[in-house]
């Protein structure tokens, strides 16, 4: 792999693990992370940063949520994915994600999500 490409292979192994710290590597720590689902639409989206990625992934994880990271795709400035997060009680998240990344780090990060309705 180029030095200079992103490791999203990387990303997709912490991930899939559950390995915060790991996944945090990832991040710059001025994260902008924007999240467009049914409770936040695009004209008033979810604004959080690293310690919401941090906090939802320990917390994912302590509730037996799987993640799956699939169709990675990597550019110079630019990365995304699909992620489908499973819940113990058989719905889904799917969330089409893109990174922006600077210096190998990524700095802003779009979720537009969708996920299955509760039974």
């Amino acid at each position: 792999m180029d030095e200079s490409q992103f490791d999203i292979e990387g990303l997709k192994q912490a991930f899939e693990a559950g390995d915060v710290d790991e996944v945090l590597k990832f991040y710059a720590q001025d994260l902008e992370h924007i999240e467009v689902d049914e409770g936040a639409p695009p004209r008033s989206p979810r604004r959080t940063g690293a310690d919401h990625v941090r906090s939802a992934i320990a917390g994912a994880a302590q509730a037996g949520i799987k993640f799956r990271l699939e169709n990675p795709v990597v550019g110079a400035d630019r990365a995304a994915c699909t992620i489908t997060c499973e819940f113990p009680d058989g719905r889904r998240l799917l969330s089409n994600t893109i990174y922006d990344l600077r210096d190998g780090k990524i700095v802003r990060q779009l979720d537009v999500q969708v996920m299955d309705p509760e039974a």
